[in-house]
């Protein structure tokens, strides 16, 4: 290696690559200071699902609106505290970074002078004493073989460099130093029993870190002033101004800036204007101090022959300073943090005062007359600098009793702090909480202490201790985390009110805090307060998207459904409960999902397709039941089984598969009989839609039987014209029901007949009924409005027995009729697909129609569509596949061509004893001489 390059790595290895590691510590100082706020304290918000009901579809019958409901999930995040967490790769790598530097120290300290150089020596034994490197426990407990043997590895090879190689170059004596020195650690490492030595060295090393960052901060306690008053003097330069003002105004307003700092971070005043952080001044300073040691090197006789030694050790100095203070900020070990503040404010007040006063004492003269007095500024007699730096001390010391001796406290729990974060990290859980709980009493400014005590007292079962460690924290130091746990195992214990108390508490120790005003606001919605839910919620709830998902959910919640943002990009919670409002306003959302793409965890994902296919579906149901049915399979609890199956139900409900969804959901009532009165509701709901009066009636009185009892009005006229009047009755006066305001009864206890009346009785024998029967109906009935429902009805479900001019007179009813909903070309158009005359694949019309006739739908889909079954079973070329659409169809409908054409293929195929029964039950609804016509047809 020539000589050259040799001087160019040297001097990378002295000044750039610390410059470099002190830039990095910088950055990741200000990153913690700006965007990590506590973060190894999370709070992370926990869900739980709150149901509401909404209508999945609405009925129309005679003006009347039955709706078909079903619940839709709200999903609310409440924020919860969460154990401290700790990330290995920082504790490693603040370990690896410092003895980098500290090994680069050891080589430095080789190149001093004699006396220096055992001064020097002297100091690295002393820090060595607080490596903890005893604690690898080498040859027994606490022994000190450890120390010894690292004393060895690090100071042998400096004295052997200073006495013998002192002509070395730089880079060889490092290599020399880091080898020996670095290789005895590894052994000691190595040959330690304890968990986790790399961590526990890690840990430990910060203890002599934060020495060398202490004589770092007092190095350049009068940076800032020193600094500026360089700057000013060489402005003045040949000009001749008064600097002397300038730089008066400047100090006194730095030094009110420091005092006031002081006094904020110390709790004694609250200051109605920002002051700057100490973190802030100490990298302020820190840069500044670098141009005044320059200075110094250039006109002080120093303990290095080459200025390049001085400045690297500045910049050695600098970068342990900045990486301790960061890992200090980010492991949330607040009493070191602390510490260093204190100590970084007191160094600047003491030495900025002195340095001020022995600038006007030695200068006063000289300064405003524009020599370049910077030459000469640490160059007065002896003394005068010397007795600067006595009175430092002594004010130093003065600062220290003022604060009563705080910051020996505050680095003794930083210690303690240590130890106990070693401890959490090797998992051993008590003896990691003992030390936070003493950490804790020695300094009250110390909320991970307490968080981490208190997480860990659950984790030993110990919930006594634990809640009496966060009611001593509020009572002494409270802080959001703890506040958020204590309201959390309060609410876990039932008791909600206390809950309330220290939300609404820490509220006004932390004003607009999000975390605790969203769970507060939670918490009121529990206790039926919505007024004051909303009005907590809403004052957080612009900046923060859990708060605006649970301001959604809340008002959706409570009925407070005006005002809703339903705009604007949204993450998936804040997506599920607007649909969930969109669902209950009866809007169409125009959300879509990937379904390959669904969230993992079980109450975002059932919930977002609960509510997603409530609102609209795509046209894919195959591949929908297939992702439903995988869910259904997976080994789950019961409860979460059932949500999904309920959610199939939906899914099929639709797409109008009436036939599954209500096989389906007779399935779902007998495998959950708690829930049976439920589905047996929501079973008789959709046959309601259906007009199968008869099978609707027994299925709400089953659902009674099995617990339900929500009945409305419109279902006792359901039971009524189901066929179960005397049932209806007793409803109606054991549950205190009323009928129908169309629904009345005369002296003699008969209902007085009406259009409605003649309506309902029509619609509830439809289905089984021959065309004299229900024209003769549509006849009788003289409201138009009436007429046309009823017409309709007719051409869904009886089109197969109508001819072109019965058909015509039919779409006629519907399309001339007050404030008619279909068109006659939108008529024309369904008719020709009902009546078989044209395929579903050629409608080309309207979204109404379209919404009856998709052309990947299944003909068969609902066994009411009686006039789309027949088609089928005509298009049909094998006679058992005929047998089997006509048995399913069957199951349901009641229709007379429908069952003769079951009885007519059941004897083709050899099956007549089928045909036969069938013949005998059709007798329940038809005469004598409607079946023999049926036969002859």
């Amino acid at each position: 290696m020539d000589w050259l390059s040799l001087k160019k790595t040297n001097e990378f290895l002295l000044k750039s690559l610390p410059i470099l590691l002190t830039a990095l510590g910088g950055f990741f100082l200000l990153f913690t200071f700006f965007f990590w706020d506590q973060a190894v304290m999370p709070i992370e918000p926990g869900l739980f699902v709150e149901s509401i009901t909404i209508p999945l579809d609405f009925i129309n019958l005679g003006g009347e609106i039955l709706p078909i409901e079903i619940d839709n999930a709200l999903v609310f995040q409440n924020f919860e505290s969460l154990p401290p967490i700790f990330f290995p790769w920082v504790t490693l790598g603040f370990g690896l970074v410092f003895w980098f530097l500290f090994m680069l120290g050891l080589t430095l300290v080789s190149t001093l002078r004699k006396m220096y150089f055992i001064g020097g020596t002297a100091s690295i034994m002393f820090l060595l004493a607080f490596s903890g490197v005893n604690g690898l426990n080498i040859g027994g407990i606490a022994s000190n073989y450890a120390l010894i043997a690292l004393l060895l590895g690090t100071i042998v090879p400096i004295v052997l460099i200073q006495f013998f190689f002192s002509h070395w170059q730089i880079l060889f004596k490092f290599l020399l130093i880091a080898t020996l020195s670095s290789g005895t650690m590894f052994l000691l490492i190595q040959a330690s029993e304890v968990s986790k030595p790399l961590t526990l060295i890690s840990e430990s090393l910060t203890l002599p870190a934060t020495v060398i960052a202490v004589l770092f901060m007092l190095h350049i306690g009068h940076a800032f002033i020193s600094g500026v008053y360089i700057f000013l003097a060489r402005l003045n330069k040949g000009v001749g101004l008064k600097i002397s003002w300038h730089i008066t105004v400047i100090f006194i307003l730095y030094f009110l800036l420091l005092i006031f700092t002081l006094l904020k971070i110390s709790g004694e005043i609250n200051l109605p204007f920002p002051t700057i952080p100490p973190m802030f001044l100490m990298l302020i300073c820190g840069i500044m101090g670098y141009f005044v040691l320059r200075l110094k090197i250039d006109q002080v006789p120093q303990p290095f022959e080459n200025p390049l030694i001085g400045i690297s050790f500045y910049w050695l100095g600098f970068a342990i300073t900045v990486w301790t203070w960061w890992k200090a900020d980010f492991t949330e070990n607040q009493p070191l943090s602390e510490f260093f503040n204190n100590v970084f404010l007191y160094g600047q007040i003491a030495l900025s005062l002195l340095f001020f006063a022995y600038l006007f004492t030695n200068f006063s003269n000289l300064m405003n007359k524009g020599g370049a007095l910077e030459k000469v500024l640490f160059k007065p007699q002896f003394f005068a600098y010397f007795h600067m730096r006595i009175g430092a001390a002594m004010t130093l010391v003065i600062l220290t009793i003022y604060g009563e001796g705080v910051i020996g406290v505050q680095l003794s729990t930083a210690s303690t702090n240590l130890s106990a974060d070693y401890y959490y990290q090797t998992d051993r859980p008590l003896e990691a909480s003992i030390l936070y709980e003493n950490s804790w009493l020695q300094y009250r400014k110390n909320d991970k202490a307490k968080n981490a005590a208190t997480h860990l007292r659950y984790r030993l079962n110990q919930p006594t201790a634990a809640m009496e460690h966060l009611i001593e924290s509020f009572d002494n130091a409270p802080n959001v985390p703890n506040i958020l746990l204590l309201s959390s195992k309060l609410h876990e214990a039932e008791k909600v009110f206390e809950a309330q108390f220290y939300l609404e508490k820490g509220l006004e120790y932390f004003p607009g805090n999000p975390h605790l005003s969203n769970n507060l606001s939670l918490l009121y919605s529990k206790l039926n307060r919505p007024k004051e839910a909303l009005e907590t919620i809403n004052l957080v709830s612009s900046k923060n998207p859990v708060s605006l998902a649970n301001e959604i959910g809340l008002k959706t919640k409570h009925g407070f459904l005006e005002n809703i943002p339903m705009e604007g990009k949204s993450d998936l919670i804040l997506q599920i409960n607007r649909l969930a409002t969109a669902n209950r306003l009866g809007n169409i959302d125009p959300f879509e999902m990937d379904m390959r793409d669904l969230p993992s965890e079980f109450a975002i994902r059932s919930s977002l397709l609960r509510n997603l296919w409530s609102n609209h579906v795509a046209d894919n149901l195959d591949l929908d039941l297939a992702l439903l049915d995988s869910m259904i399979g997976l080994e789950q609890r019961s409860i979460d089984e059932l949500h999904y199956r309920e959610t199939r139900v939906v899914r099929t409900y639709q797409d109008q598969y009436i036939n599954e969804t209500l096989k389906y959901l007779n399935g779902i009532a007998h495998a959950y009989p708690s829930s049976g009165g439920y589905f047996h509701s929501l079973a008789a709901g959709i046959l309601i839609g259906q007009l199968d009066f008869e099978k609707a009636a027994i299925d709400l009185l089953v659902g009674r039987e099995m617990g339900f009892l929500k009945f409305k009005p419109f279902h006792l006229s359901i039971l009524y014209f189901g066929g179960k009047p005397d049932e209806a009755k007793a409803i109606h006066q054991s549950l205190r029901i009323d009928f129908p305001e169309w629904m009345a009864w005369d002296d003699q206890g008969n209902l007085r007949e009406n259009d409605m009346t003649r309506f309902y009785t029509g619609i509830s024998n439809l289905h089984r009924q021959m065309p004299e029967k229900f024209m003769a109906y549509l006849t009788s009935i003289t409201d138009k409005a009436l007429k046309a429902d009823l017409a309709f009805f007719i051409l869904i479900h009886k089109a197969h027995w109508l001819s072109e001019t019965e058909l015509d007179l039919i779409k006629k009813q519907i399309s001339t009729a007050p404030s008619a909903k279909w068109t006659e070309a939108e008529l024309d158009e369904l008719a020709q697909v009902w009546t078989g005359k044209t395929d579903a694949s050629a409608v080309t019309g309207s979204e109404k129609v379209n919404k009856w006739v998709k052309p990947n739908l299944s003909p068969t889909r609902n066994a009411y569509f009686t006039p789309l079954v027949l088609k089928a079973v005509e298009k049909e070329k094998d006679d058992l596949k005929k047998y089997e659409l006509l048995q399913e169809a069957s199951q349901f409908n009641k229709d007379p061509l429908l069952w003769i054409n079951f009885v007519k293929q059941s004897r083709k195929i050899g099956l007549e004893s089928y045909g036969s029964n069938a013949l005998v039950e059709m007798q329940g609804w038809l005469d004598t001489n409607e079946i023999e016509k049926l036969q002859m047809k």
